[in-house]
């Protein structure tokens, strides 16, 4: 996102008005030492440290929509790009999106019977703009 490779570490180590806003949203700062293989013929492993997805979420949302930080805003829409195409084929092959369900769920704090009622609104709308679809995913489910 543009920082220096020891931001992170002394980001979360000292206070400043960021980290409390992000701590606040449930960010830890926790770090967890990997193993990283090396490439090709060479031999051994690299450490690394890494984040939890959820942090590196919560980091990057910030760094996005805060900050207004141009990498970080790039590299959201990437994933962004990558998740919708996702969601977007599992839909259309009668794949559950319960998983995304579960995503809306702990970013947006929506009460279940909330979920479940835009579901099934973005189903029906699905419906309504290609009508095919319902068919040809009933025929997916139910084979015969």
């Amino acid at each position: 996102m543009g920082y220096s490779k020891q931001w992170f570490g002394t980001f979360t180590k000292r206070g400043s008005k960021r980290l409390e806003l992000l701590q606040q949203d449930g960010f830890t700062g926790s770090q967890v030492e990997v193993t990283v293989p090396r490439e090709g013929t060479k031999s051994g492993a690299s450490i690394a440290k890494t984040i939890s997805v959820r942090d590196f979420n919560k980091l990057l949302a910030y760094e996005a929509l805060k900050q207004k930080n141009v990498k970080a805003i790039i590299l959201l829409i990437a994933l962004s790009e990558a998740g919708l195409e996702r969601v977007v084929n599992d839909a259309f092959n009668g794949v559950s999106l319960d998983w995304f369900g579960e995503k809306i769920v702990h970013y947006s704090k929506w009460t279940f019977e909330e979920l479940e009622q835009v579901l099934q609104y973005n189903r029906e709308e699905v419906q309504i703009l290609y009508p095919w679809s319902g068919r040809e995913l009933s025929k997916r489910r139910h084979p015969g």
